[in-house]
């Protein structure tokens, strides 16, 4: 059996029995560096953005869908926080979801420019312009009064129906009240 070199201190003991020695400072390793959180609230382009993560689609109110159908992206004022990967953008403009496309993820960009007008810097959603279906047109009726500023939520089901969202349930189908009035 062989006995290794046994190692003592400068004070004649093991080290880790000395009490000189355990008294000293010791090294002490760096602290790894804190990894970035991402926010849903960037305020310049180094920011890690959070994964869009909701359950539902998105309208976003534009005065013309002439400009954004198969661009890579829409100028977004907040987070949208119920939007799902790959969920539906619609735009809604006129009364009127006009046009649609699938939404990829949140970004932020420094110039915002469509058509003569520039948003400055701030978020974008990403959308896969090959995905732009400008043939929508899905009248709101007495839901357009509600819908003309900021995001609203909807779902699209399988069959194509759009239904609406407002507090996080959906919104009674105000359209067939629409035909009763006639």
């Amino acid at each position: 059996m062989s006995n290794t070199a046994n190692q003592y201190c400068e004070h004649g003991e093991f080290p880790v029995a000395c009490l000189d020695c355990m008294a000293m400072p010791q090294p002490v390793a760096p602290r790894p560096k804190a990894r970035a959180k991402a926010t849903k609230s960037p305020m310049t382009e180094n920011d890690l953005i959070a994964p869009l993560g909701g359950s539902l689609d998105i309208s976003i109110p534009v005065d013309t869908a002439d400009d954004l159908v198969g661009s890579s992206w829409i100028a977004a004022h907040a987070f949208p926080h119920d939007l799902r990967r790959s969920g539906w953008v619609y735009l809604r403009c006129e009364g009127s979801l006009t046009a649609k496309a699938k939404a990829k993820k949140v970004e932020w960009r420094n110039e915002r420019a469509v058509g003569e007008t520039d948003a400055g810097p701030g978020m974008v959603i990403t959308v896969d312009p090959e995905s732009w279906d400008a043939s929508v047109d899905i009248p709101l009726g007495h839901l357009a009064s509600r819908q003309i500023k900021g995001y609203r939520y909807l779902k699209t089901v399988d069959d194509g129906q759009v239904i609406h969202y407002s507090g996080g349930k959906p919104v009674a189908d105000l359209l067939e009240d629409d035909e009763d009035d006639d």
